[in-house]
């Protein structure tokens, strides 16, 4: 069975995301794997206190994975008592940096998507500075899912995918081709232009337009002063509670929302961001999409 990787440490963040990841493991009739990870206690030679430490990280790694077991069993009761159905729900603990470790989870072939929460402000801005989430999304090998604490996804809704043109975010469309059918989300593909705008790379756009067209899917431009009120108010206008990017356009967000207006508006959103790692290891295939249609470009800002 496929799974959800859930990571939590035991937070109301985190557990806002595990509760919306009980709702997205039935659409997709997969089962979730809570996670959590303690970093190592380092050892120091020769400083008389190794037997003492080394009891100390034991009694850590069991409260830990006591807790871990508890917090699984309160998701199966909040699936049976609140939403009236049972998602298989394992847990597993383990050591080390979750950066470090994050690799080695996501390459699993049962693992389809990662599920975390965000710890303040808002999730784009996790993406701007050093965190625990840029070391996961930076390693993993699946989709990254991370949910603001005010975020409240709508899986009847849309996910809105920014692009860029790049290479990478071909890849990305083809996993959520195969991904969206099966939890009844639709997909809009958008991508900003601020005006007086030169366009540059007009060949990798012809080249995206291409697979897009083969696959009788559309993008629209949106114009915009600002990427990320743009982006926003198309979220809003069009019902979409998820923006999804690859990983690939980092130095884009960072170049576009560093300045301090932007950062005063990403704390205060409550989007959720999918987004998919460079390292993305998609083996799947596209789901059954409608016959190829002639692409639209259509300006709504």
């Amino acid at each position: 069975m496929k799974k959800l990787l859930v990571l939590t440490d035991f937070s109301a963040n985190a557990a806002h995301a595990e509760v919306a990841a009980l709702d997205m493991a039935r659409k997709l009739g997969e089962g979730i794997l809570l996670y959590h990870t303690l970093p190592y206690v380092p050892l120091i030679p020769g400083n008389g206190g190794g037997p003492y430490v080394t009891e100390t990280a034991g009694m850590l790694f069991e409260d830990s994975k006591e807790r871990l077991i508890q917090e699984a069993d309160k998701l199966r009761e909040t699936a049976v008592m609140t939403r009236g159905f049972h998602v298989d729900i394992g847990e597993r603990n383990g050591e080390g940096i979750l950066g470090d470790v994050i690799g080695e989870l996501t390459a699993a072939p049962d693992i389809e998507m990662v599920i975390m929460g965000g710890r303040s402000g808002g999730a784009l801005e996790h993406l701007l500075g050093g965190s625990d989430t840029t070391a996961v999304i930076r390693k993993a090998r699946k989709p990254v899912l991370i949910i603001p604490p005010d975020a409240a996804i709508n899986l009847s809704g849309k996910i809105v995918f920014a692009t860029d043109f790049g290479i990478a975010d071909i890849a990305a469309i083809s996993c959520l081709q195969e991904l969206l059918p099966r939890m009844s989300f639709g997909l809009d593909i958008v991508h900003i232009i601020q005006p007086g705008e030169v366009v540059t790379h007009i060949g990798a756009e012809v080249a995206f337009r291409k697979y897009l067209d083969h696959h009788g899917l559309n993008y629209n431009h949106v114009q915009a002063d600002d990427i990320h009120k743009g982006l926003q108010n198309y979220c809003n206008k069009n019902g979409a509670s998820i923006l999804a990017m690859t990983h690939g356009q980092h130095s884009f967000i960072s170049r576009f929302f560093g300045h301090s207006e932007s950062q005063a508006m990403i704390s205060g959103q409550q989007l959720a961001i999918l987004v998919f790692p460079p390292g993305l290891k998609y083996d799947g295939q596209p789901g059954n999409q409608p016959p190829p249609r002639n692409l639209r470009k259509t300006p709504l800002l």
